[in-house]
């Protein structure tokens, strides 16, 4: 059954506080057995109630709060309120609530508009901190959660199965994301921007739990930490990070602190202040297959580092070592600052296996271990004075080039190249080598080049190009996206598979390049549709949250085109 709040008095005028009427329409849904209850498009100004533990808006069982979409509906607590609110929408304190969710709203906190100091939390659910019982079979989907002054999506103890995917946190007083002693879940496709602290953060004996494909950028903390947290607790166990990208945070891109087992794997991590990952206490963590580069933004790291934690004046009184790590299949490249490739630092760090990794751009060695019992077999690639070709497969690559004049060719996948020093040519023989489709939201495998200076060149003579221009009639059109740190180069026009040709350069290269940057198919035409063509891109911060809901799980939104 469907029980609309407008049936209910609810306004969504964004003036008349709707906490009653939207209760209301909840309740009659939790008496009827249960159902969804439908907020239209408006904004439904909401007051707390004066227990904190209350929250705003209380859903019960098999009750789902469902809107027109985010941005569309919007629940949003009213100018001025001065006290504490645990959850904007919440689940019973106290109580096992299980069967309940949202999905396609926004949640907004109005930081500005409350008293500095209050706290308020957007999402929040779970019995109680420290009690018996747990929540069950939650699922939040689309949601956007926003300007809290705490938490964005808060899951608190207990909770078993419990969902939230396609959604966005952003811009809130802690973290976006929060997954506090959660028990099979699962977050998916979301993404965590400019929050204050963490964009996703595992606590409190959370285990057998999953992040996958997930986005965090431009936090304040790290991009995911996975932690045991101030008390003593069973630590975080069996939590799998796949897939994703974790970019331009403040500190480390992915940190696993005082947990166990934790996989990460297939992810994309760089441009980070501090490390890219780091091991902070953890036994049997495996760093596999991802792609790790241009860490250390803020100071000397190492793109990937291991060390023990001590809590032995902490709650637990105790060294957490960090053992039995395996480091296996990566590709790691350094910044300007990064130290080592991968380095185990200090005493109680060991049995770490480094194996087929390949690792490159690190002022020292590619790998520094002190364990007695850790191995590696990985040694630094690039850095030679010999020109070479470097060939990708089919996967999505991370290629680095040497110091002499040097071909790339990433193949098909979403390649990341790096030419390294010298006069490097970057070739591409397919179209389908670098592409996105020409609907918005659909497949993405755009290549991008890192470090495109003055005497590299692009190839793309096997495509037929001819020369910049608008991106028609055999032209690439050169666009910058809305933040300008990253250049397009792109045909505007679909093949028969629906996919246009695309690449990326890091960095603003707009006026920068011309033809002779370009191996061309035949006689360029003059480069005066350049300039209309290099507008800022439609696809850039303004459009970044709801496109990225429409299925690009993998690319952060300010590359989205």
């Amino acid at each position: 059954m469907v029980f609309n709040v407008s049936d209910y008095g609810a306004k969504g005028d964004g003036v008349t506080d709707d906490r009653e009427a939207i209760q209301a329409a909840i309740d009659a849904a939790y008496e009827a057995g249960g159902g969804t209850v439908y907020l239209p498009t408006g904004e439904y100004r909401v007051s707390g109630v004066e227990e904190a533990s209350d929250g705003c808006l209380m859903l019960k069982d098999n009750v789902y709060l469902q809107g027109a979409g985010m941005g569309e509906t919007v629940i949003k607590l009213v100018d001025g309120w001065d006290q504490k609110v645990t959850g904007v929408v919440r689940s019973a304190y106290g109580e096992e609530t299980s069967n309940f969710g949202m999905s396609d709203l926004t949640l907004d906190g109005n930081r500005d508009n409350i008293p500095e100091g209050v706290k308020v939390d957007g999402w929040f659910n779970g019995v109680a901190p420290g009690k018996d019982g747990a929540d069950s079979n939650v699922t939040l989907e689309r949601v956007e959660i926003r300007e809290m002054s705490g938490y964005g999506f808060d899951p608190h103890e207990q909770t078993v199965n419990l969902t939230i995917r396609d959604s966005v946190a952003h811009d809130n007083g802690l973290d976006g994301f929060v997954a506090d002693y959660q028990i099979d879940g699962l977050f998916e496709n979301n993404v965590a921007y400019n929050n204050d602290r963490h964009g996703f953060n595992v606590v409190t004996s959370t285990h057998d739990f999953v992040l996958r494909d997930n986005v965090a950028y431009d936090n304040g903390g790290n991009g995911v930490v996975v932690q045991r947290g101030s008390e003593n607790l069973p630590s975080p166990d069996g939590i799998l990070i796949d897939g994703g990208s974790y970019h331009d945070n403040g500190l480390e891109g992915v940190l696993v602190k005082m947990s166990d087992h934790v996989t990460l794997q297939n992810a994309e991590v760089y441009d980070n202040g501090r490390t890219g990952v780091r091991v902070f206490g953890g036994e049997g963590t495996q760093i596999l297959d991802n792609q790790i580069h241009d860490n250390a933004q803020d100071g000397s790291f190492p793109e990937i580092a291991l060390e023990a934690f001590d809590d032995s004046r902490g709650v637990s009184g105790q060294v957490y070592q960090t053992s039995d790590t395996l480091i296996e299949g990566n590709t790691i490249a350094g910044s300007a600052n990064s130290t080592f490739g991968i380095e185990e630092r200090g005493s109680y760090t060991d049995a770490t296996t480094v194996s087929g990794n390949s690792i490159s751009g690190v002022a020292n060695d590619p790998v520094k271990l002190v364990g007695e019992n850790s191995t590696s077999d990985s040694t630094g690639t690039g850095g030679t004075d010999e020109p070479q070709v470097v060939m990708g497969t089919d996967g999505n690559d991370h290629l680095v080039g040497g110091s002499a004049d040097d071909t790339l060719h990433g193949g098909a996948g979403r390649d990341t190249l790096s030419g390294g020093g010298g006069d490097d040519i970057f070739r591409f023989d397919d179209r389908q080598d670098s592409f996105r489709s020409y609907e918005r939201g659909g497949e993405n495998s755009t290549d991008l080049i890192l470090d495109f200076a003055k005497g590299d060149r692009i190839d793309v003579s096997a495509l037929g190009y001819t020369g910049l221009g608008d991106g028609h009639d055999g032209t690439l059109a050169l666009v910058l996206n809305a933040d300008g740190s990253r250049t397009y180069i792109k045909d505007r026009d679909a093949d028969d598979a629906g996919h246009r040709f695309e690449i990326a350069l890091q960095g603003d290269h707009v006026g920068q390049l011309s033809a002779d940057d370009f191996i061309f198919a035949g006689p360029s035409p003059a480069d005066s549709g350049v300039a209309a063509a290099a507008a800022t891109d439609p696809g850039g911060d303004a459009t970044a949250v709801p496109a990225q809901m429409l299925g690009v799980s993998d690319q952060p939104p300010d590359t989205l085109a």
